[in-house]
C-alpha cells in the first residue's frame, strides 16, 4: 500500500458569544481550522487537525508512494520540512492514522498499548473570579472529574493566586488542581512580557502549601537556565514545553532545565512518532511526558491515542470549561457532539474505531468550508 494524496481543507466556524481564553489578547470571535486527509491508493483515508499544513504541496511531493505504515520515514521527512518551513506535523499523524486504518487497529494499541483509559484533567480557559471558579470546578466534580487546571494571566499574580485558594477550599483534598502560568510562548501580535525567574519563584512558593500538582509554563519555553534555577527552589513539580519547535528543546528542559513534566504536542511538536521518543526519554529520566491539547477535537484524539499507548503520567488534558469551552466547540470539525465522553469515574478512553477512532463528515462539514 502506498500513499496516493495529501489533501488539506480550510473550515472556519463563528463564535457567539466570544471564547475569551486567558492566553489570548482578544476573545475568539471565530475557529478556523485545517484538517489534513491523506489517502492511500486503495481509497483508504487518514485525518488529522490541530495546525495549519502551509506546506502542503512539498509535503504531498516528499510522501506520496511512500508505504504509510514506515512511520519513522514519514517523521523524518516531516523533521526537514520544519526546520525550514512551517510545522508540518498534523501531515505526520494523518499517515499514522491512515496506516492504523489499513491494521484496523486502534493507535494507541499500535503505539504500545499501555493503557485502555487515563484520567481526565478538566483544562480551564477563561479567566474569572476565585467564586465563580470554585462553582465550576464543583460542578466539574460533580461530574466524576478528579483533576483540574486553572488559568493563570491577571496583570497581579497574586489575584491568579486567590483562585487557587478559593479552589482548594472548596473542594478540600477531593481534587489534584494543576496551574497554567501562560508564559511559555505569545499569540502572534501578544508583545507582553513574561516573568522573570524571581517572579516564577515567589508564585511557586505562595501556591506550594495549596498542594499545587503541578505549575506549567511559569517561563518562557528557551529560559532552560532559568527553569533550572526555579526548579531548585521550589518542591513543586514544574511543566513545559508544549509548543517546542524541535524536540532538542525538549530534550534540554529535562536534562538541563531539571523540568518534570514534559508537554509537546503531537499535532505541533514531532508528531506521533516524535512524541513517542520524548515520551521514553522522560520515563528514562524519571519524569512524565503528558501533551498540551488545546487545538480541536482531532487533535485531542491524537494526543489522547498516544497518552493510552505510553504515558506514565495518569492525567491527560480535557479542555472544558463550560459555558465559555464546551465540547461542542471543541469538537466541532467531528459534528460538534462530545467525541470524549469522560466517565464517572473521571477517565477517558479512545473511541472503539480503528485509528484515531472517529471519521469527519466531510459532507456535512461542507458548510463551514472556506478553502
Amino acid at each position: 500500500m502506498r500513499i496516493a494524496s495529501l489533501e488539506v481543507r480550510r473550515y472556519g466556524l463563528d463564535l457567539d458569544p466570544p471564547f475569551r481564553a486567558a492566553w489570548d489578547p482578544e476573545p475568539r470571535r471565530r475557529l478556523e481550522a485545517s484538517l489534513v486527509i491523506v489517502r492511500a491508493d486503495d481509497g483508504t483515508a487518514g485525518y488529522a487537525s490541530g495546525d495549519a499544513l502551509p506546506d502542503a504541496a512539498l509535503l504531498e511531493r516528499l510522501l506520496v508512494g511512500l508505504d504509510p505504515r514506515r512511520t519513522e520515514v514519514v517523521r523524518e521527512v516531516c523533521e526537514t520540512v520544519d526546520l525550514h518551513h512551517g510545522r508540518p506535523w498534523c501531515a505526520e499523524v494523518a499517515v499514522w492514522d491512515l496506516a492504523a486504518r489499513l491494521a484496523g487497529e486502534p493507535l494507541w494499541r499500535m503505539l504500545g498499548g499501555r493503557s485502555e483509559r487515563i484520567l481526565a484533567y478538566a483544562s480551564s480557559g477563561e479567566l474569572v473570579a476565585p467564586a465563580e471558579r470554585a462553582r465550576r470546578v464543583l460542578a466539574l466534580r460533580a461530574a466524576g472529574l478528579k483533576a483540574v487546571k486553572l488559568r493563570f494571566h491577571h496583570a497581579d499574580w497574586r489575584e491568579d493566586v486567590a483562585v487557587v485558594e478559593a479552589v482548594r477550599d472548596a473542594v478540600g483534598t477531593t481534587m489534584e488542581i494543576m496551574v497554567d502560568a501562560n508564559h511559555g510562548w505569545r499569540m502572534p501580535g501578544d508583545r507582553a512580557r513574561p516573568w522573570d525567574v524571581a517572579t516564577a519563584i515567589a508564585c511557586a512558593r505562595a501556591i506550594e502549601p495549596l498542594g499545587v500538582y503541578w505549575l506549567e509554563e511559569p517561563l518562557p519555553t528557551a529560559d532552560v537556565d532559568g527553569y533550572a534555577r526555579l526548579r531548585a527552589a521550589t518542591s513543586l513539580r514544574i511543566a513545559a514545553g508544549e509548543m517546542v519547535r524541535s524536540l532538542s528543546e525538549a530534550r534540554d528542559l529535562v536534562l538541563r532545565g531539571g523540568v518534570d513534566v514534559l508537554q509537546p504536542d503531537v499535532v505541533l511538536a514531532g508528531g506521533l512518532g516524535g512524541g513517542r521518543r520524548i515520551a521514553a526519554l522522560a520515563d528514562l529520566c524519571v519524569r512524565m511526558w503528558s501533551p498540551h491539547t488545546w487545538s480541536d477535537g482531532l487533535g485531542l484524539l491524537a494526543n489522547l491515542q498516544l497518552a493510552l499507548g505510553v504515558s506514565t503520567c495518569p492525567f491527560l488534558e480535557v479542555p472544558l470549561d463550560p459555558p465559555g469551552w464546551t465540547p461542542a466547540r471543541r469538537d466541532w470539525l467531528l459534528g460538534g457532539g462530545d467525541v470524549l465522553p469522560i466517565a464517572s469515574d473521571g477517565t477517558v478512553g479512545a473511541p472503539p474505531g480503528p485509528g484515531l477512532g472517529v471519521e469527519p463528515d466531510l459532507d456535512a462539514l461542507e458548510a463551514h468550508r472556506i478553502a
